[in-house]
């Protein structure tokens, strides 16, 4: 890990060598022959795979040069190579999606597609040809498609196919810690992705992973005869790994509880299975040399069945390094298990160690194996480890919550590092859920066992209502505040020195040195924070940040003292603005809470996300207007509902309205409480922000009758930024109300190639003829504004076009 850390990150590497070294200076002969044979190893892995990479087969970072295939420019200057829309080639895998049927496709770069769009019949079309085969080409990439339609007969692994397809564009993130699909794809070592317009595809050869995919199908076939869809995807996905089929609301609770790693096939799959496994064979009266022999062989046929993820690949081989040492009469560790499975790991494949999974599996086992050395359990009194409640305490509560804290602990930097979140409820989960997983997999496993169905059925009843079980106290569970809580963003280097200092925890009773560096690490945490803390208070700043969620608005207030108030939250149309973008953004800026949220209108590119915000994030409060408040619209109505719901109050604000705190100041000047309800965007609530000497007009849909009201009402409007109404729409943006402004910079919250063509030309004509200059989310990604005593500093996430 320290090799290959020190040829893509040498700074991070430097250090990692230089600790490495310090350790084996103090270790015995065979340790330091261990190790340098290990450094041989990762020199060795890193050579040959840039070697093989170099050769033919495309890299996640490398630039696939296709014939016929189309360069292209993505809005941040990057280099996208579009492969083109035909091709030919192997059928890799077949993946289930709840949009329909996935395959990965390796195609050759020679192969031209034979595909014959004519008619209906030549659409699909699946044919046995014999002795047909593809000719091998000088290189090859892959590419994943989806065919969104219900066909009785599709493609299988192995089979040759060709296809014209639609390629899905692959755009630059246009926000601060959104999905970013070129990782994705370089992740996944994709070219491309898109759906399908017109197939064949031809029998191919048997392979592995056609069996493993019957397989699967077999698993689903016969759970779905005895329970409901949505238990038959739950059991897929823990058992054959398959998670197209468990709900996106139940994932989405998994997630915000600290369970979502129960859904994932990892270790804890097979330690059950491995269990289970060990008492079916040794209850056969076979020899314990076969046993093991037939329990390794079987795991290892499990890991590509579950799609050989890296967590499972470390368990099995875990399971398999104590079991062949036993074969052999040379016991094995636990710590030095899980550093043979991650050198195997490792060795074909170096880049799988910047894989999340990867990362949180080893560090979750490490800190799982160190904790239970150290465990301050093993040396209570002897009088309570005697009494039989406490024993029943201690291994129901006691023990699983200290396993928790020490995989927390030591997953801690690499959960902020990739998603800046925590569960502190977590260790509750693991006490009461996870049991219920668990015992619900064991049915549903007798239930594929069993021969006959009247068992069968039995089975699967009891794993159904485990199951349902454990998925409503998950629910319950995520419905708090507390179950996700937003923890840093913190620079690399402080979340590495995290990770040394909660290592050495286990060290700082007995060894000197490491309560030594322990104590210097706390020392330097201590500092960097009050350093930055120092920082805020001494050079106070506020900020105004529009998120680019398409057409809509969604515009986020920090204030001097760290409060955040966001100004509406976008559609929820093709995706949920708020629990899509918004959420990771506002986790990805280091924000524990929203101060306020405030609803400008009732209209559904302004309260779309409202919902996905509130569900996931805590939100102290909502301001409306009085009129909209009363708005009937049904999809309003259960926004309202379920926020009074999760006592989060609504707070009515019109013109007078004044929210203060230091330095800094938010103002209603629209809409007037006492008036008669007019429109929706002529009521929108308009706000002046100011602070520090400098000020932002934020409008909503605002129109022009709704500028003529403020202007009638003589409120100073001059200020340095102006958020455009409606979009840039024509029916905003008045000459005299952008006078009374005169903004030094107009914002736009606009989506890409929007029906509404927004910004309108008029309004940009206008904006030029007054010199006024303006950015426009659609084509600058998100805009943030940040206001200090002396400057305005603006930043945006994607360069000018």
């Amino acid at each position: 890990m320290a090799v290959i850390t020190a040829f893509e990150k040498p700074l991070y590497g430097a250090v990692l060598l230089a600790l490495l070294w310090s350790l084996v200076h103090v270790s015995g002969k065979f340790t330091q022959r261990v190790v340098l044979a290990a450094l041989l190893a990762g020199i060795g892995s890193i050579l040959i795979s840039a070697r093989v990479f170099s050769s033919g087969e495309t890299t996640a970072n490398q630039v696939v040069t296709v014939p016929g295939s189309q360069v292209v420019t993505a809005a941040n200057s990057q280099v996208i190579t579009v492969p083109p829309k035909e091709g030919c080639g192997t059928v890799e895998a077949v993946l289930p999606r709840s949009n329909g049927t996935a395959f990965v496709v390796k195609v050759r770069f020679s192969q031209v597609a034979a595909v014959d769009a004519g008619g209906a019949e030549a659409d699909t079309q699946i044919a046995t040809v014999p002795n047909r085969s593809v000719a091998e080409s000088a290189g090859t990439y892959r590419v994943r498609l989806t065919e969104k339609r219900t066909l009785l007969l599709l493609p299988e692994p192995g089979d040759s196919l060709c296809y014209e397809a639609s390629w899905y564009p692959v755009e630059p993130p246009t926000v601060p810690g959104a999905f970013d699909t070129r990782k994705w794809l370089d992740s996944q070592n994709l070219a491309a992705y898109g759906k399908m317009l017109h197939w064949k595809s031809w029998r191919g050869g048997w392979t592995f992973e056609r069996s493993f995919y019957h397989f699967r199908n077999w698993i689903r076939q016969k759970l779905s005869r005895f329970l409901d869809p949505a238990e038959t995807g739950l059991l897929m996905g823990l058992l054959a790994g398959d998670r197209s089929g468990i709900p996106e609301a139940l994932r989405s609770d998994f997630q915000r509880s600290g369970l979502v790693h129960v859904l994932a096939i990892s270790g804890f799959h097979v330690v059950l299975l491995a269990g289970l496994l060990m008492t079916f064979l040794k209850a056969t009266g076979l020899p314990h040399r076969i046993v093991r022999v037939v329990g390794i062989l079987l795991l290892a046929i499990y890991v590509p069945v579950t799609g050989g993820s890296p967590a499972v690949t470390r368990a099995v081989i875990m399971f398999a390094v104590p079991q062949v040492g036993m074969l052999l009469q040379r016991p094995a560790g636990a710590l030095n298990s899980l550093g043979v499975a991650l050198i195997l790991i490792l060795l074909p494949n170096p880049q799988v160690l910047w894989n999340p999974g990867f990362q949180l599996s080893a560090a979750a086992t490490a800190g799982i194996i160190l904790g239970s050395s150290h465990n301050p359990l093993k040396a209570l009194p002897e009088s309570l480890s005697k009494n039989k409640l406490w024993a029943k305490f201690q291994s129901f509560v006691v023990e699983p919550t200290y396993v928790t804290l020490c995989a927390t602990l030591a997953t801690a930097p690499l959960l902020i590092y990739h998603f800046k979140t925590l569960a502190p409820l977590a260790w509750l989960g693991n006490i009461v859920i996870v049991p219920l997983i668990s015992w619900g997999m064991e049915a549903g496993l007798f239930a594929l066992l069993s021969p006959i169905d009247f068992v069968t059925g039995i089975f699967c009843s009891a794993a159904s209502v485990l199951l349902r079980t454990a998925s409503l106290l998950t629910h319950l569970l995520s419905d708090s505040s507390a179950a996700s809580v937003t923890v840093g963003p913190y620079p690399p280097f402080v979340l590495l020195l995290m990770g040394f200092a909660f290592a050495l925890l286990t060290s700082i009773r007995k060894n000197r040195l490491g309560a030594t560096l322990f104590s210097l690490g706390l020392l330097f945490f201590s500092g960097f924070y009050f350093a930055c803390n120092y920082r805020d208070v001494v050079w106070p700043t506020w900020s105004l940040t529009a998120i680019d969620i398409g057409q809509g608005d969604a515009i986020l207030i920090t204030t001097p003292s760290g409060r955040n108030i966001l100004v509406d939250s976008g559609p929820n149309d093709r995706r949920d603005s708020g629990k899509d973008i918004i959420v990771p953004f506002l986790r990805h800026s280091g924000i524990l809470k929203l101060d306020a949220l405030v609803v400008t209108h009732a209209d559904a590119d302004h309260f779309g996300g409202v919902l996905g915000i509130v569900k996931s994030f805590p939100v102290k409060e909502i301001w409306v207007s009085e009129c909209a408040r009363l708005e009937p619209k049904p999809a309003w109505i259960k926004t309202m509902a379920v926020a009074l719901e999760r006592g989060i109050p609504l707070r009515d604000i019109g013109r007078g309205f004044t929210w203060s705190e230091n330095f800094f100041e938010i103002r209603a000047l629209h809409p007037v409480s006492s008036d008669k309800c007019a429109e929706t965007n002529e009521e929108s609530i308009t706000l002046r922000v100011k602070g520090l000497g400098h000020s932002a007009i934020l409008t909503g849909d605002l129109t022009v009758a709704g500028e003529k009201k403020i202007l009638r009402s003589h409120a100073f409007l001059k200020s340095d930024v102006l958020k455009l109404g409606h979009h840039g729409s024509k029916t905003s943006s008045s000459r005299n109300f952008l006078t009374a402004v005169g903004p030094r910079l107009a914002l736009v919250s606009s989506g890409r190639k929007n029906r509404f063509r927004h910004p309108h030309k008029q309004v940009t004509d206008r904006l030029d003829s007054l010199g006024i200059p303006y950015l426009n989310t659609a084509k600058r990604g998100t805009i943030t504004v940040q206001f200090t005593p002396d400057t305005m500093l603006v930043e945006t996430m994607l360069e000018e076009e």
